[in-house]
């Protein structure tokens, strides 16, 4: 590498096809590895073309996530490789073609006199393609060494007496005797073998276990493992949940010896060194907003109005590193789990329940460490005359939930019964009606001034797509009883600015004082060639996308005024967006490739969240580092960073309570580049795991609750409304408001063998043709007449129609939807376009948890 022959990424294997592979590098080439490869020479990391990885010989026993060391492969060569490799999958897509052009066949009786028939009433549409196609890479390449493997390696799955059935062709892979087969659930993940004495007792062939790959040795195709136990036959909500932790390899052991050893002992109190250093801000009115279930809270806040006419602002964020020290084994252990994980039923920690839900957390009537930052601002335009950095010591008035701040909000008043404290200065008392005023007052600071800065924020060109988020009732068995979906609200939206403010300023100055070692978390643009596609699809139905910008897309998106359509566009655009992530500015040469896309933003770090997120442990050490060598008077030029000065900030030290001397604060509080780098890296891998494993919860116990409603109406599954996203030849891609569920409902399985579909109204719906044009699809149905004039009453459709008021759900929140029935023959000429609503019948499968979405005849329409 230093020779500048190789470059440095992470591995990413493709899911739905693993022998395709690619590495995105995480730092900017070295100058050398750019002569030596002219192809670099335009690399931009996070915004360029990945590198090919060709086949399974290529990744050289790498998986995903690994940190690799790749050597570039000429044009030629990896052309050659890249057919190749790509001839077994293009077999396999072209069979499955096959089959499902003659389940089309199958389906479809009288294609001619419906095609005419339906042609004379559409108009033409615009030709063109709906698919891209597969595009050849621009970079290749062969994995040489693997630098850092991913330390991720416990994967679940099924063990089997059968070996794989394909042996290499080199003589020395033979697979030793007494050997298991393990199957991956993840099927980017290979097969691995298992010393079958190493298994108790040889589970049944259903059952998922945990094993933990080992050594992979050079000639051998397939990597060993060590059985870790059984986690039993899937669909129970436990086994479950114990498969997406172990899956995600999110921790649920108990924090070891030699990490509780590093906690304070209780009761433990503010020593008097710190009493005596940080700037004491135990009387200002300083609250907390949350959720009213969270019990880390770990950022504050406090308004002030000053005799100028300008407020003081302050966001006050617990003070973790106070606790949590470089280079100890809970420092180690915070790194390695590098993020809280939110299932839906339970949060597993990334600190001890001591620290991060009482010495840490910033609970009302109590003596809290933080980490202030304070803003003089100019309240007409919500501008930042000065900043304030330091280390101090606040005492919590109150935990007020998003209701409360929104019921001040909207003109009310804090609750009698709301827990409020005030200090005097000498002792915590209940609060007096003049702070609870002063607590009022400041929230209705907060959502005034948080609605300039959020206007100012979009208008200056940032961009926010929101997707459905699920809330889940639970009964005393930890069952799902209730799902509706997640409102935001404008008291979360005071809460957002400000912690955003802090983020981006906290970014600035940690930048300014060591641009070779900062933090930062960076969003690059969306991908091109998706965000072409999805603009395609949309030019159809007369929506036109300005793509030059964030700021752009986000005024477009400001342009529809129907609100389904906008949600749907704004679903539609969350594909080809990229994910943020954190870097080690040392490995990005170009100081314009630190911009995060979404926020407009040139610097941006998290700071806010040190209680949940190790990254934010980081950035607090740096800043406190900043503190210690340059006070507040760093780069008072800096083009990000406004005047240090104001003559109403605290008038102690900013550089508070050092934990160090100032001589020895950047080599015991900053990390080494190359080791940032690293710690980047794995909050990546960490923060990408927590979401998946959230994500898969909250499906689990969606698919739950849905199964219960199915089989309290004793019907297949539940009716509800889609919006059609997207028109392909093989299909229609949808997106259901009410449950977030998104996918394609493709054409051969439109209808069941008979023609048939899930009925709303008691009577057969049988397809008899169908039409793709680029933009649209034209479904022909004919409801079959029914053989007796009198339905059944113990027919499962007819109990469907029945209990249908019950049943269907649509955009309006479980509104009662009337559908008229009857008996003759009916043939309903339908044609589809994006935006339009159809229903859908959701019908959950718990092992594994999934949903299978079916067409629905006749439509809701609404």
């Amino acid at each position: 590498m230093n020779a500048g022959l190789l470059v440095r990424g992470v591995m990413r294997i493709n899911p739905k096809n693993p022998t395709d592979a690619y590495v995105s590098l995480d730092e900017t080439p070295s100058p050398l590895a750019q002569r030596k490869n002219p192809e670099l020479q335009s690399y931009v990391v996070g915004n360029s073309s990945d590198i090919y990885i060709c086949g399974k010989d290529s990744r050289n026993r790498a998986i995903n996530s690994d940190v690799v060391a790749v050597k570039l492969l000429t044009r030629k060569a990896g052309r050659q490789l890249y057919k190749a490799n790509r001839m077994g999958y293009d077999k396999r897509m072209d069979k499955i073609t096959a089959q499902r052009r003659a389940r089309l066949d199958r389906m479809a009786d009288n294609v001619k006199n419906v095609n005419a028939e339906a042609a004379s009433d559409d108009a033409p549409e615009p030709q063109t393609s709906n698919d891209s196609g597969a595009r050849m890479p621009d970079l290749f390449g062969v994995v040489v060494a693997i630098i850092t493997p991913n330390a991720d390696r416990v994967f679940v799955g099924t063990l089997s007496n059968r070996l794989p059935a394909h042996r290499d062709s080199r003589a020395s892979d033979n697979i030793p005797l007494g050997m298991l087969q393990f199957k991956p659930l993840d099927p980017a993940v290979p097969l691995m073998l298992v010393p079958k004495d190493s298994v108790p007792e040889i589970p049944h062939h259903k059952d998922v276990c945990a094993v933990r790959m080992e050594s992979w040795p050079e000639t051998s195709k397939y990597p060993m493992a060590t059985y870790l136990k059984c986690l039993g036959q899937r669909g129970s909500v436990e086994i479950e949940t114990e498969l997406i932790l172990e899956e995600n390899g999110v921790s649920t052991e108990p924090f070891p010896p030699t990490v509780l050893r590093c906690l304070p002992k209780t009761p433990w109190k503010i020593p008097a060194t710190e009493l005596k250093s940080r700037t004491d801000l135990r009387t200002a009115c300083i609250f907390t907003i949350d959720p009213p279930t969270a019990r880390d809270l770990d950022d504050a806040v406090s308004c002030q109005q000053l005799p100028n006419g300008n407020v003081l602002i302050g966001v006050h964020i617990a003070d973790v590193s106070f606790f949590v020290r470089p280079r100890t084994a809970l420092d180690r252990m915070a790194q390695q789990r590098a993020t809280t994980t939110y299932m839906v039923q339970r949060a597993y920690p990334m600190l001890p329940a001591v620290l991060c839900e009482d010495l840490c957390s910033l609970n009302p009537g109590v003596d809290r460490l933080a980490f202030s930052v304070m803003w003089e601002i100019e309240p007409e335009s919500a501008t930042v005359c000065s900043t304030w950095f330091g280390r101090t010591i606040i005492s919590s008035a109150c935990k007020l939930s998003y209701d409360d701040a929104q019921h001040v909000i909207d003109g009310g008043h804090l609750a009698d019964s709301l827990a409020c404290f005030e200090h005097t200065g000498v002792r915590v008392a209940p609060a007096s009606q003049q702070r609870r005023t002063d607590i009022e007052a400041s929230v209705l600071w907060f959502f005034c001034l948080s609605k300039i800065m959020r206007k100012r924020r979009f208008d200056d060109g940032a961009l926010s797509l929101h997707s459905v988020r699920l809330s889940f009732d639970l009964d005393d068995n930890g069952q799902p009883i209730g799902c509706r979906t997640y409102d935001i609200k404008d008291s979360n939206r005071l809460i957002e600015e400000f912690m955003l403010l802090a983020n981006m300023s906290v970014a600035a100055r940690i930048e300014a004082c060591f641009p070779d070692a900062a933090l930062l978390r960076r969003h690059s643009p969306p991908l091109e060639c998706r965000l072409d596609e999805v603009c395609r699809q949309l030019s159809h139905s007369g929506i036109n996308i300005d793509t030059q910008s964030a700021g752009a897309i986000s005024r477009s998106i400001q342009d529809i005024t129907d609100p389904a359509i906008r949600y749907t566009v704004e679903e539609m655009l969350i594909s080809p967006m990229q994910r943020a992530a954190y870097f080690s500015t040392h490995a990005v040469a170009d100081r314009n490739d630190y911009r995060h896309y979404a926020l407009n933003a040139p610097l941006y770090t998290h700071f806010t969240s040190p209680i949940r997120r190790y990254a934010d442990v980081v950035v607090h050490r740096t800043l406190e580092a900043s503190l210690a060598i340059y006070g507040n008077h760093v780069a008072a030029d800096h083009p990000l960073l406004p005047p240090y000065f104001s003559p109403y900030f605290p008038q102690t030290a900013a550089a508070g309570s050092l934990t160090t001397s100032v001589n020895d604060a950047r080599a015991v509080l900053i990390p080494k580049p190359e080791a940032i780098a690293g710690i980047a890296h794995q909050c990546n891998l960490r923060k990408d795991a927590a979401k998946k494993a959230q994500e898969a919860s909250s499906t689990l116990f969606l698919v739950n609750y849905l199964t219960a409603a199915a089989l309290r109406m004793d019907t297949p599954g539940v009716i509800t409304q889609a919006i059609i996203t997207k028109v392909k030849e093989n299909g229609i891609s949808f997106v259901t408001p009410m449950f977030g569920i998104d996918g394609i409902i493709y054409m051969d399985r439109m209808a069941d063998r008979k023609g048939q579909v899930v009925s709303t109204d008691g009577r057969k719906w049988k397809l008899n043709m169908w039409s793709v044009k680029p933009a649209s699809v034209t479904l022909v149905w004919k409801a079959v007449p029914q053989p007796s004039a009198t339905p059944d009453a113990s027919d499962p459709e007819h109990q469907l129609a029945n209990m249908l008021s019950a049943l269907v759900i649509d955009d309006t929140k479980h509104s009662v939807v009337e559908l008229g029935c009857n008996d003759t023959a009916e043939t309903i000429t339908q044609t589809l376009r994006i935006f339009d609503k159809i229903s859908v019948c959701i019908i959950p499968e718990t092992s594994p948890p999934s949903v299978t979405v079916k067409l629905a005849m006749p439509y809701i329409n609404n």
